[in-house]
């Protein structure tokens, strides 16, 4: 399921990694979660835009070390960030917020919080 409004908020908040504001790209989780109810997508298969959160270009692509050049799992295992639970929530809020006509700055601070809260745990 494509949601471009979606990804445009996610791509204006902290990376989820860094902190880094704005993250400036949606990156999608690929792995594979009964617990949350995601499903495999393999290369050539993007994930639905719910599984999508906030990351730098160095964290996302760039880096020798960056999301999608080892295993995602464990990549974000080592970072004790659980990307689903993160990107649930920031889905959750920005369909529930952009339903209720919410302004964009205050729908941005609000899944801001989610990413910052998300990193300090």
């Amino acid at each position: 399921m494509e949601d471009p409004a979606h990804l445009k908020l996610i791509r204006q908040l902290p990376c989820l990694v860094s902190g880094r504001a704005p993250a400036g790209e949606a990156a999608h989780i690929r792995y594979a979660s009964a617990l949350y109810g995601k499903s495999v997508t393999g290369t050539g298969i993007k994930p639905d835009d719910k599984w999508a959160v906030p990351l730098c270009a160095w964290f996302h692509t760039v880096s020798s070390d960056a999301q999608h050049r080892h295993g995602e799992e464990g990549w974000w295992e080592e970072r004790d960030i659980n990307p689903l639970l993160v990107a649930s929530q920031l889905y959750s809020a920005s369909v529930a917020l952009r339903a209720a006509k919410v302004l964009e700055p205050d729908i941005i601070a609000a899944l801001s919080r989610i990413v910052l809260d998300a990193r300090s745990a």
